[in-house]
């Protein structure tokens, strides 16, 4: 049979009951989205996934969830290659499914498996694509199958191995690396799976039109068709379920065998429901032959499938299911086929669809008796729990995370039919009609567990808890569980029209919601608005300023619950504005709209305007919806000088239109002119404007003597500092003359404001006093206990930095000595933490943001933190506050979190997940005085050294100690009173006692240094004989002024200081390898280690097992010591350390004594 007659005569599930029908005839297909460099999402069709020359030699990522039609998609490609219709430039298509590969036991080289593939001979295969320079697609179903070898490599075609070894090596390019890929999976690629050159796309189901186009395929009596499509219709619920394709099939399926009965299927809400009304469908019209009662025909079909899913089975042998099911023939929701194996072929069964057996497995945990059902439950839920933990680990740290992660992510969808099968009437109907005795008694443990998951995992899978949320229908508990919720962050989430009624569903249940970020389209968000009325913050990436924006905009305020809006524009759109941000506060309303930077307003380079905030009264909101439409309306590039400056006029001209105007912020390219003109007729014609700021590009220009005096005889004044210009009222002019109104105003705006109306000389002055020495003491909270952390061993990846750990005894505040961070624990509680370098790619979505202190990655393991405290080093008054804020970084996001308080030495948030935390201060203020620290280190002399020298690092007040000195280990640390305030970007200069040392270089610009490199601002050399010397720090810019007083260094007494962990005398990497004999012969409690272990899902399930059955005790360590190895160091640490609490002699003597192993 050719691969044309093969893919012709496809038997397709849509028709499973009936009459044949071909792929050809039945394929629908669904909307297939990627991911734009601006951070929306642009469609694609699938002939563009492989028609694109830029696409070729790469591998085509095709991700969709269940039933979303990713196989379809795979055999409908290979159907247009074979009949010469599309694909064309690829001279061969092998088509591969993974489910079938792991049946293959004989190794094989590539052009064995191709073979076996598509029964063309090997050697043909091998000499067309060896001995030709032609174009290879693989198209591969199911990557969620794959086991991936890290360790195995093929690096030549011919090289027998294991089939998914070989197809592994074909992923990764090691063979045929210029061939094209195709690879089909539910969930997202893993990263570190070492794919090449990846390309993403993700199938979203179908539109309206394309589910009309089905059913009119699948009911192909038209009087038929507009029955069953407009009673589908009129339920919105059901009516959007159905874009999602094999949804689509179900539901088509039960209205063709319902049909005659009358059935109403419209009462249908949830996934779980769709599916019981199916397998109640089948049981009545298509089992009645079957030898074996309803009852036991579901728990045999149950059993079979949990099997498979613990087991990642998807195809059954005969043998096999024969033991579980009678008549697996016979049986409609079991799929025949054959596969060849060697010579012969071999009949196997799988379920008709993936999604049947986690239905299947669902409902077998319910049929069980209650304490068996609760078990399998807890079992189930740790395994995706410890999924999702594993997935923060890299490949290095857990060779085999994999494996675990993507059992994982298949037996999620096993918890949503659990939680669909906990709802409602009509599933008990089901189990009542069928004569099933049943006790759903996990109602209670699925609402704990996923209330807990909420908590801690609630980025990474907020999508799939939602859903579980809405399989379960409980409003009540919908609306407490969200109304927690600090944030509800989407927006790197592609949303489908499922997911939308779902988000709608649940959001309605909630009275409030306090943040949400979502990325939807313009059709999505008409799903979505009915149910977002009740966010107080509303984060939107849109691809079009459409009519439901608008509407947000104008409900913010007033009586309504929303208060913040931010918008943001897909770029490759079109559009002329990127992000639109509004904000009600005190019936004022702010409006920032930043410009596309595709493309600009006023495109004459001398006038482009790149930014545009201003504040007015909250009654002007509709005028607002003006402004932002004509914006719109400017053209992307203009052809003079003056053609800009009518664009400016025109946006100006919408700005004096709003009667209650109070401030502007203008981001200019370049001062010209005409702006003076501009300001004047701004200011004449807004009696209510109080403050214009102007910021440029380049410094403005200094001849502006003219509109300084207009604007004085105007009752204004103006402040020029470098590259921005502030215009405000003359606040010392006669209050008198002042309006009720402007009293008000004026007062209000004292209050608010923080530091925008710091004059030029302030933002440049040292407000430090050297007189008054404030000495830089993070101090503990009065309830808060200090303790100092255990360094963690570190390893290739990590070095130069500390890894600490800390297990809190009790409940409570706890302060670390070296870091400062306070933690606010809920009870005992393991948590391990480390600094790592700020990367600036991650700072891209911060806008006027900088790093204001270290950036901490925290790792929580057994417990939980509400609170976290971080150290800054920021000299504030009261209305500078505001200028901190929490940046918090997770999956490639960045969430600012606003803080709860902020003390004159911490910035405190709560929290709820663990990942990066790293504070972060906004721009537009003013650069003042922090605290800083000056550390001195002594460099080691050599022998024939002749000289001392002395490194002076300048660095901010909240660099911990000891991670300076982790990176300077060889050198002294000289501990002298460092503390002393500096500005950032000023030059201070370091003078040194006697006159003959050497300093340099002789000034230095102090910047906020947070790592990862802390390399000395000042170098001192000296005579090798000097043992004392006398240090200070001038301001270079400010007459000499003293910035750290003149003092005593003494260099002979070295200061104890914070003992770095080099100064420990082994790691722990280092003491398992040279014991390692030692320890396999001698510990005796490897039993409870490894139970220890295990509690914290630092050991595999399947490997713990072996320690337990492993005999003697010494083979039970050698299998510990494979766990250690492939666990990385954070497994290791954790091993000598319960080592250390169950056998410390042991330990003792081994490190007291050298190792004789090798």
């Amino acid at each position: 049979m050719s691969i044309k007659q093969k893919y012709i005569q496809h038997k397709d599930q849509h028709h499973l009951f009936g009459a044949k029908a071909s792929l050809a005839d039945m394929y629908t297909e669904p909307d297939i989205i990627q991911k734009s460099k601006s951070g929306g999402f642009k469609n694609v069709c699938v002939d563009e996934l492989l028609g694109s020359e830029a696409l070729w030699n790469t591998s085509v990522i095709l991700q969709g969830n269940s039933g979303s039609g990713k196989s379809f998609i795979a055999q409908k490609i290979m159907l247009d290659w074979a009949s010469g219709k599309l694909y064309l430039n690829f001279q061969l298509v092998f088509y591969l499914k993974y489910e079938e590969l792991k049946f293959i036991s004989k190794e094989m080289n590539l052009f064995e498996l191709l073979s076996w593939s598509c029964n063309l001979p090997s050697q043909v295969i091998s000499q067309i694509i060896l001995q030709s320079s032609c174009n290879v697609l693989f198209l591969i179903d199911g990557f969620d199958e794959c086991r991936l070898f890290y360790d195995y490599f093929v690096l030549h075609v011919s090289k027998k191995a294991p089939p998914e070894v070989v197809v592994c090596a074909l992923l990764r390019g090691e063979i045929l690396p210029r061939s094209t890929l195709l690879v089909t999976t539910r969930t997202e690629v893993i990263q570190g799976t070492m794919l090449k050159r990846p390309q993403h796309f993700k199938i979203v189901g179908f539109s309206e039109k394309m589910i009309e186009e089905y059913f009119q395929k699948f009911f192909q009596d038209e009087e038929l068709f507009r029955k069953a499509y407009e009673s589908v219709k009129s339920n919105e619920t059901l009516f959007n379920a159905c874009s999602i394709p094999l949804i689509c099939w179900i539901i088509c399926t039960v209205i063709t065998e319902r049909f005659n009965d009358g059935a109403d299927i419209r009462c249908l809400e949830t996934t779980t429901s769709i599916y019981v009304e199916f397998v109640s469908t089948v049981l009545e019209h298509h089992c009645q032959g079957l030898n074996e009662s309803v009852p036991n025909l579901l728990r045999s079909l149950g059993q079979l499938a949990e099997r498979g899913m613990l087991e990642q089975q998807v195809l059954f042998d005969e043998k096999n299911i024969n033991e579980t099911v009678l008549d697996p023939a016979g049986n409609p929701l079991l799929d025949k086929l054959h596969l060849k194996k060697r010579k012969q072929q071999m009949t196997m069964f799988r379920f008709i669809h993936l999604s049947f057996q986690e239905f299947f497995t669902a409902l077998y945990f319910v049929l069980l008796d209650e304490d068996e059902s609760q078990k399998k439950v807890k079992e189930l839920l740790h395994i995706v729990e410890r999924g999702w933990a594993l997935s923060c680990w890299s490949v290095a740290e857990f060779s085999n995370r994999d494996s675990e992660i993507r059992s994982s992510h298949q037996l999620q969808s096993v918890i949503l039919f659990l939680c669909g099968l906990c709802k409602n009437e009509m599933i008990d109907s089901f189990f009542k009609k069928h004569n099933v005795a049943v006790s759903i008694n996990i109602k209670t443990q699925l609402k704990e567990w996923i209330h807990q998951c909420l908590l801690k995992y609630q980025h990474e899978n907020m999508m799939f808890i939602l859903h579980c949320l809405y399989e379960l229908h409980e409003r009540s508990f919908i609306g407490k569980v969200l109304g927690d919720l600090v944030l509800i962050d989407l927006s790197n989430t592609p949303l489908n029209k499922t997911d939308c009624w779902v988000l709608r569903f649940c959001f309605q249940c909630c009275e409030r919601i306090r943040n949400l970020r979502l990325n939807v389209t313009s059709d999505h968000l008409k799903i979505l608005q009915p149910a977002l009325s009740s966010c107080e913050e509303l984060w939107l990436m849109v691809d079009d300023f459409s009519e439901d924006v608008e509407i947000f905009l104008l409900a913010l305020g007033e009586r309504n619950i929303l208060n913040h809006l931010i918008v943001k524009m897909d770029e490759d759109r079109g559009q002329n504005y990127s992000e639109i941000i509004a904000s009600v506060r005190d019936g004022d309303l702010t409006l920032s709209v930043s410009c596309s930077k595709s493309k600009p307003w006023f495109s004459v380079s001398s006038q482009v305007l790149s930014e545009l905030t201003f504040t007015c009264s909250h009654s002007e909101i509709s005028s607002c919806r003006n402004l932002l439409q004509t914006l719109q309306t400017l053209p992307s590039f203009g052809g003079s000088g003056e053609g800009g400056l009518v664009e400016t006029v025109a946006v100006m001209n919408v700005l004096q239109s709003l009667s209650g105007l109070k401030k502007v912020h203008l981001e200019v390219n370049k001062w010209t002119d005409e702006w003076i003109s501009v300001i004047r007729s701004l200011i004449k014609s807004c009696p209510s404007l109080n403050k214009l700021r102007i910021n440029t590009r380049l410094s403005f220009i200094p001849l502006l003597v003219t509109l300084k005096e207009s604007l004085r005889q105007m009752g204004w004044t103006m402040t020029v500092c470098r590259k921005s210009m502030l215009i405000e009222r003359d606040k010392k002019r006669d209050r008198k003359s002042l309006t009720e109104e402007e009293l008000k105003t004026e007062e209000r705006e004292n209050e608010d404001e923080s530091l925008d109306s710091v004059s030029c000389v302030s933002l440049g002055a040292d407000s430090s006093s050297t007189d008054q020495s404030i000495l830089l003491v993070f101090q503990c909270l009065n309830d808060a206990e200090v303790f100092t952390p255990e360094y963690i061993d570190k390893d290739d990846e990590s070095k130069g930095t500390n890894l600490y750990r800390f297990v809190s005894p009790h409940a409570g505040q706890f302060q670390c000595s070296l870091t400062n961070l306070v933690f606010v624990m809920e009870g005992k509680v393991e948590v391990w933490y480390k600094i790592v370098p700020w990367d600036v790619r991650l700072l891209d979505g911060l806008g006027q943001m900088q790093p204001a202190g270290p950036l901490y990655n925290i790792d929580c393991f057994k417990g939980s933190i509400s609170q976290l405290h971080l150290p800054h080093c920021e000299i504030l008054s009261e209305k500078s506050k505001d200028s901190l804020a929490v940046a918090h970084f997770s999956d490639g996001n960045v969430e600012i979190l606003q803080s709860i308080k902020v003390s004159s030495t911490h910035v405190i948030i709560n929290i709820t997940e663990f990942s990066l935390f790293g504070l972060i201060k906004k721009k537009i203020f003013p650069v003042s005085s922090v605290y800083a620290q000056v550390l001195l280190f002594l460099r080691p002399k050599s022998f024939a050294q002749k000289q001392k020298i002395l490194n002076v690092h300048l660095l901010p007040g909240n660099v911990p100690l000891s991670e300076v000195q982790s990176q300077h280990q060889e050198k002294t640390y000289i501990e002298t009173s460092s503390i002393c305030h500096l500005i950032p970007g000023k030059e201070y200069k370091l003078c040194c006692h006697p006159e003959e040392c050497e300093v340099q270089p002789l000034d230095e610009v102090f910047d906020c240094n947070f790592g990862p490199n802390y390399h000395p601002t000042f170098e001192v050399f000296l005579n090798v004989s000097i043992e004392e010397v006398r240090l200070g720090l001038l301001d270079s810019n400010n007459k000499g002024k003293k910035v750290w007083k003149q003092r005593r260094v003494l260099l002979s007494a070295p200061a104890q200081g914070v003992e770095p962990p080099a100064a420990r005398r082994f790691t722990e990497s280092e003491f398992l390898d040279k014991q390692r004999d030692q320890l396999i012969q001698r510990v005796t409690s490897v039993m409870e280690i490894a139970d220890c272990l295990m509690s914290k899902y630092m050991i595999t399930s399947e490997m713990y097992k072996k320690v337990h059955t492993a005999e003697p005790r010494q083979e039970k360590m050698r299998i510990v010591f494979d766990v250690l190895d492939s666990g990385g160091s954070a497994v290791k640490a954790e091993f000598c350390r319960l080592l250390k609490e169950k056998e410390p002699h042991l330990v003792d003597e081994l490190e007291s004594e050298p190792s004789t192993s090798q």
